[in-house]
């Protein structure tokens, strides 16, 4: 009777790569580029605490943004009629601040009650 030996599969690497010249010059990182060069990496010094925290006030002033639920809340539809309109592009504007994270400004939903009012 003949043991069948289990053999490894091509595609897993066998050997490790220990020595430095082994390595592909183009694969080389940024901190080995830099050893090699002999320069050292210092660290940067604190920001002024009194002008992070303007920058942070001045971050703070954006403009307000309603999210959908609120959007349909302020034009008196649903939060599903509002997502219709998105897709068919008849809405008002909305602003994508992700990848599906969707918010109107004010500004937008009055333009858009402005240009859809019924003139009686």
């Amino acid at each position: 009777m003949v043991k069948a030996t289990k053999s490894k599969s091509p595609g897993k690497r066998t050997a490790k790569r220990t020595a430095k010249s082994d390595i592909d010059p183009r694969q080389m990182g940024l901190f080995e580029a830099l050893e090699g060069a002999g320069a050292v990496l210092a660290r940067k010094p604190r920001a002024n605490t009194s002008k992070a925290k303007a920058s942070r006030s001045e971050a703070l002033e954006r403009p307000v943004v309603l999210s959908p639920r609120e959007a349909a809340q302020y034009l008196g539809v649903s939060v599903s009629t509002l997502k219709n309109w998105r897709a068919k592009k008849i809405g008002p504007r909305s602003v994508m601040r992700g990848a599906r994270l969707v918010a109107y400004r004010p500004a937008d939903l009055e333009k858009f009650l402005d240009e859809n009012s019924a003139k009686r």
